[in-house]
């Protein structure tokens, strides 16, 4: 059986989405909160970063900075509120859940959500295909879930992400495989790699994405052959909040990949779609092209787990509440030539 998601609905219900005349970039942003904001709450009571954490058979090709085991710690370090990521949500007001769907290990007692877990360890993908049949299935329900629950607890706006040692290769392939790019130019440096390991990625990136054309590039055999767990269950937790009608912020070349993946699975999914910094990574502005989508900042962070998005929030906050206290001009007295918009690119 292959999941299948609920249509979308547009958010705007009629509301322009040029950009705002004091808000900028901000202002379809803003726009977008507010139609999707219940009457009786404020914008963003409740953002939540959710972080999905899964190993990756391809790992043992040695093709990331870090060892297999990372993941485990990662994921449990910030379960227990340890780390940057976790002081910056902190800071940021932003509620966080880390679930784990693939890693290699127990994490039952760890403070990591354990329940919707669908194996340990995706498979080697430059061999053998990363889920099954069933495994795909389960991976895009556990994402569902997760966002359904997360918004019937009252969650207005979303941040999903990935905490995974060699996420970055299984990414590459579904990156080459949607944008048709080479494996070499979709190949990055990931955690940080020196020329021997990048050679050693790109040459898996190469086999897998020979191994998912032969299977087809829709998105569930992409994620099936090639995703994982993790990239699988973020795509439908992205899916899923689209079809709820809640925002999500995207921030790296793997959750934007996972963004694009799910406007497959429920179309019109792009229009709950935020990008909130553009990646250093070549592919991400291509990634981003086929969205349809502009980044609001270009910071480049390599914090992970969702960090430049949750860095955006309390400004988005603010700049959302600010549009409340009505007259911008405070109440100033203007002239007869005053007008409220005009082209910044004429005299």
């Amino acid at each position: 059986m292959t999941v299948e998601f609920g249509s979308v609905t547009p958010p705007h219900r009629g509301e322009t989405m040029e950009p705002h005349p004091l808000l900028g970039t901000f202002g379809p942003l803003v726009r977008l909160l507010k139609a999707c904001t219940l009457p009786d709450r404020r914008v963003l009571e409740r953002p939540r970063l959710v972080v999905l954490a899964g190993d990756h058979g391809i790992a043992a090709r040695r093709v990331s900075a870090h060892p297999a085991t990372e993941t485990a710690r990662r994921a449990t370090d910030l379960a227990a509120g340890r780390g940057p990521v976790a002081e910056v949500a902190a800071a940021s007001g932003v509620g966080v859940r880390v679930v784990d769907v693939a890693v290699d290990a127990d994490l039952s007692d760890t403070g990591v959500d354990t329940t919707v877990k669908v194996r340990r360890s995706s498979g080697p993908i430059d061999v053998e295909d990363a889920l099954s049949h069933e495994e795909i299935d389960a991976a895009l329900e556990a994402g569902r879930r997760i966002a359904d629950e997360e918004i019937d607890a009252g969650a207005d706006l979303l941040i999903g992400s990935l905490c995974g040692v060699a996420s970055s290769t299984a990414t590459a392939v579904v990156v080459a495989g949607l944008t048709g790019v080479e494996p070499i130019e979709a190949t990055s440096r990931g955690s940080g790699i020196n020329d021997t390991a990048w050679i050693r990625k790109a040459a898996a990136v190469r086999d897998a994405l020979y191994r998912v054309r032969l299977a087809g590039t829709d998105a569930h055999s992409m994620l099936r052959v090639a995703g994982g767990a993790d990239l699988a269950a973020l795509t439908g937790f992205i899916a899923q909040a689209a079809v709820r009608g809640v925002p999500v912020l995207v921030d790296d070349v793997a959750s934007s990949a996972a963004a694009l993946l799910a406007n497959r699975l429920a179309p019109g999914a792009e229009a709950y779609i935020v990008i909130t910094s553009l990646s250093s990574d070549r592919t991400h502005r291509r990634l981003l092209d086929l969205l349809g989508r502009d980044p609001l900042t270009a910071w480049s962070l390599r914090l992970g787990v969702g960090a430049g998005a949750v860095l955006l929030v309390p400004t988005i906050r603010a700049v959302a509440r600010s549009e409340d206290t009505g007259d911008p001009d405070g109440g100033g007295v203007r002239t007869e030539d005053a007008i409220d918009v005009w082209d910044p690119n004429l005299f």
